[in-house]
């Protein structure tokens, strides 16, 4: 894959949602979410931090879509609803995972 400047709009990610309970194996699913750079993500998060919004209003500004194969059910905000509601470690898990792909390293040492 070459370098270029200028990335793709957005981005996929396969990353672990917390479960309690079920001996501590977590639900694998990949999502998909804008690529911001790093100033709009701070200032998202920044932002998220001020305001106090809840997760089902900040998710879906980051979040475009998931596979309907790790989830059982298309991508909407009614489902993104559903899926928080019923896991509440998951927005945790969502917010985790598109800043670390964003803001961290991949290079092992």
């Amino acid at each position: 894959m070459a370098f270029k400047v200028q990335h793709a709009p957005t981005f996929k990610v396969k990353f672990p949602i917390s479960i309690a309970g079920d001996g501590g194996e977590p639900w694998l699913i990949e999502a998909e979410f804008h690529y911001w750079n790093k100033s709009k993500v701070r200032a998202f998060f920044a932002e998220l931090v001020a305001s106090g919004k809840e997760d089902t209003e900040a998710l879906p500004r980051i979040l475009v879509g998931w596979s309907e194969a790790d989830v059982g059910q298309p991508y909407s905000a009614a489902a993104l609803t559903e899926l928080l509601d019923e896991f509440p470690a998951a927005a945790a898990d969502f917010f985790g995972a598109f800043r670390r792909e964003l803001l961290e390293s991949k290079r092992k040492n």
